[in-house]
């Protein structure tokens, strides 16, 4: 159905109105604004022009200047092993036997030839290949560093160097890796996930009385990891200490938390519930091992007798390091018959350690003290032995107890307001193992 409005036309007469009267008043506006606009010669091809003569600023002093100005350029490697200085300097782009002879020379500059592979240098030269300066860290923390300083003291036509090594604080953060164990294995997934080595290292160090690494980890295992890392400049010096680790193996939960017990830098591991990680003997004292004989009776393989194994072998290859299983003191070094070459370690509560077949020990004396850990010999196949491995041993008033069950002693666990203080310490990186935990699951559900 359609409306006729009987005013339309009306309407359209005065909508016509309208819009001459906004025409008109635009035409006037312009009008105006051409009147007060002055003649410019890029509106009036007409207008008057004038030229001008300007004095353009000398040069050549400037383009002197720049062209006498030594470029240097910047070169950055890291330490490989085997180096020498001649190598590291030649990989940094010095070609500088000036610069050569006065690290061989200087006592602050030789802290060169102490890096470790893997340490960064950092090399400036000229367009010649003459040093400049050269930086290189040294020891220190994670917080803070000593920083060796080598540089040109004259002009760069004068061989003339000092050195100096400087302290330098450091950017510390917190970094956090976590995985599945992939069907490679433990090592291979830690370099997957890019863990560090020395983190790597800590690891093991601090589950070394519980977990045995190289046979009691399993596919689908998982871990997550916390660890400090200081930085400067935005780029790694070095990589600290595991300060939280959880490792999930074969559905067991493994944690620890470093919490300094006297507020200093010195401390220990804890379980998440504050319980001490630290056990009295390490699990294994060999590497790359496994266990090939166990303690009590068995058929000897020279006697051919049925005899009390009073220990637990070790199968691994000559040369395998042999670390101590506790803190203690040397107590004899050389030969017994049936042992070989021996090492024996006395240690706190009437306990004792013995270490048999060694190929050689590693240059320790009796009456030394030696700490958990601690490298003391090498695999061999001396005494009564028909292969190569370790015989172990541990003595309670010398009388043979099954190293395994030693192992199992229970810990230290913190309570009352000790146990509050350390929750109140450590939550922050509680927290962060738990956003690990997020992030997996995250991860998992994608």
């Amino acid at each position: 159905m359609a409306f006729n409005d009987p005013t339309l036309a009306h309407h359209g007469g005065r909508r016509k109105k309208l819009i001459a009267s906004v025409a008109a008043v635009l035409m006037l506006c312009m009008a105006a604004a051409t009147g007060v606009v002055p003649r410019s010669a890029y509106l009036d091809p007409n207008a008057a022009r004038q030229q001008e003569s300007l004095r353009l600023p000398d040069m050549r002093e400037q383009l002197e200047r720049l062209t006498d100005a030594a470029a240097t350029y910047i070169h950055e490697e890291t330490v490989q092993r085997g180096d020498t200085i001649a190598s590291l300097l030649k990989r940094l782009s010095v070609d500088d036997s000036d610069a050569q002879d006065f690290i061989r020379k200087n006592a602050a500059a030789r802290n060169l030839f102490n890096l470790a592979p893997g340490q960064t240098v950092l090399a400036e030269v000229d367009q010649d290949h003459l040093m400049v300066s050269l930086r290189a860290p040294l020891d220190g923390n994670v917080s803070a560093s000593r920083e060796l300083v080598i540089e040109r003291a004259g002009d760069l036509d004068e061989p003339v160097f000092r050195a100096n090594v400087r302290a330098v604080s450091n950017e510390l953060r917190y970094e956090m890796r976590s995985g599945v164990i992939a069907a490679g294995g433990f090592f291979r997934t830690m370099d997957a996930a890019k863990v560090p080595d020395e983190i790597v290292q800590q690891m093991l160090s601090v589950f070394s009385g519980v977990i045995d690494f190289h046979h009691d980890i399993v596919a689908v295992d998982r871990f997550r990891i916390v660890y400090e890392a200081g930085f400067r400049d935005g780029a790694l010096v070095r990589n600290g200490r595991v300060v939280a680790v959880e490792l999930i193996n074969r559905t067991q939960p493994y944690q620890a938390l470093w919490y300094p017990t006297d507020g200093s830098n010195t401390g220990a591991y804890y379980n998440f519930d504050g319980r001490s990680m630290a056990r009295p003997f390490l699990r294994s004292p060999v590497e790359f091992s496994r266990m090939s004989s166990g303690f009590g009776w068995r058929n000897h393989p020279l006697h051919r007798r049925w005899v009390q194994h009073k220990g637990i072998d070790f199968a691994a290859p000559t040369g395998a390091r042999v670390l101590a299983t506790g803190d203690g003191t040397v107590d004899f070094v050389g030969q017994q018959s049936g042992y070989g070459n021996i090492v024996i370690l006395r240690h706190d509560g009437g306990y004792s350690t013995y270490y048999a077949h060694l190929s050689q020990n590693a240059g320790i004396q009796p009456g030394q003290r030696v700490m958990q850990g601690q490298l003391i010999g090498y695999v061999g196949q001396t005494g009564w032995a028909t292969g190569p491995h370790l015989h172990y041993e541990l003595r309670f008033h010398d009388v043979p107890q099954n190293p395994l069950s030693v192992m199992l002693v229970e810990p230290v666990t913190l309570t009352g307001r000790t146990r509050q203080r350390f929750l109140s310490y450590t939550s922050d990186m509680l927290n962060r193992i738990s956003v690990l935990r997020g992030i997996e699951v995250a991860s998992t559900g994608n």
